[in-house]
């Protein structure tokens, strides 16, 4: 099992890793075209992780950032009407998802767009009582022949080592709130569980936050 950045020409292979595993998800919903545009950002921005877990044939992948705030800039910058015209393009095609997104995420995707994202109540401060730098573990997903055999661990274990080296102060991750065999592998990982939050569509969702 080896470990390295993701390419360009990994994308698909990614895309489907994430359909397969991580089959629920607005992004899923928008299609592979969505996701391949929103993968392929990860590969720009300078404040991003993206690795691939490889065995012959990619085992399993992880995205994420070493700074929440300056990854999202850069996507603002650089990637927002890329994805926006993706996603677009998928919802022209599908009106059921078209108006569930104008009800629930329009206004907030849109004010995202405008701003960078403020600390949230997981992200704590540094000292001196200004926000801590904050990482975020956005995906990742192992083929489902090859769960248990230590390819999350290595790719989790590889993106704290690269937020440690970063001067990452904080990472958080969210995990279904009835996921528990998630919630047991980062628990194991040495992850500190926190108060379930909800998201738009109401769906609960369980915070983990690590201090590498």
């Amino acid at each position: 099992m080896s470990l390295r950045a993701m390419e360009l020409d990994d994308v698909p292979a990614v895309v489907r890793l994430h359909r397969a595993n991580l089959p629920s998800g607005f992004f899923v919903e928008l299609g592979d075209r969505f996701l391949g545009r929103y993968y392929r950002s990860f590969l720009t921005s300078p404040a991003a992780v993206a690795l691939v877990a490889e065995s012959g044939a990619a085992a399993g992948f992880l995205v994420g950032s070493t700074d929440a705030a300056a990854h999202h800039r850069h996507l603002m910058r650089f990637s927002r009407w890329d994805l926006a015209r993706a996603g677009l393009a998928s919802l022209l095609v599908r009106p059921e998802l078209t108006a569930r997104f104008m009800r629930t995420r329009a206004r907030r995707y849109l004010r995202g767009m405008r701003r960078s994202p403020a600390p949230g109540p997981a992200d704590g401060t540094a000292e001196g009582g200004a926000p801590a730098r904050t990482g975020v573990l956005s995906h990742i997903a192992v083929d489902s022949g090859l769960r248990r055999t230590g390819v999350g661990a290595v790719l989790v274990d590889g993106f704290t080592g690269i937020a440690r080296v970063h001067g990452v102060e904080r990472l958080r991750l969210y995990t279904g709130h009835g996921n528990e065999a998630a919630q047991h592998f980062y628990r194991r990982l040495g992850w500190e569980e926190r108060e379930v939050r909800h998201d738009i569509d109401g769906m609960p969702w369980t915070p983990f936050i690590l201090d590498p």
